[in-house]
């Protein structure tokens, strides 16, 4: 148990560090179909905004499986969290195209 919580965490801090490069960057290239059927409108602020989103979503990872020996959580509970986050990315990239 204790092996499969800290691949869990590794991965959680894996998942920040990508939010935080892709936040610094500025860059939106590893959304799918970018700039064939979706093109951003302001590649900047869409970029921070998704990033501060992997970042929150990786910090959700990391603290899931303290909270799971706590609270005694459901693993579903994460896949409803990672849900979540994704429509969460949608509705930030029709806000970029609304340009809010």
């Amino acid at each position: 148990m204790l092996a499969i919580s800290l691949a869990v965490i590794i991965g959680g801090l894996l998942i920040i560090f990508v939010g935080f490069s892709v936040k610094k960057k500025g860059k939106t290239s590893f959304i799918a179909g970018n700039n064939e059927v979706f093109v951003p409108k302001n590649e900047k602020r869409l970029a921070a905004r998704v990033g501060i989103n992997i970042i929150i979503f990786g910090l959700e990872v990391v603290l899931f499986p303290i909270a799971y020996q706590i609270i005694d959580l459901e693993g579903s509970f994460l896949g409803i969290l990672a849900v979540v986050h994704l429509l969460i990315f949608f509705l930030l990239m029709v806000l970029d195209q609304l340009e809010i």
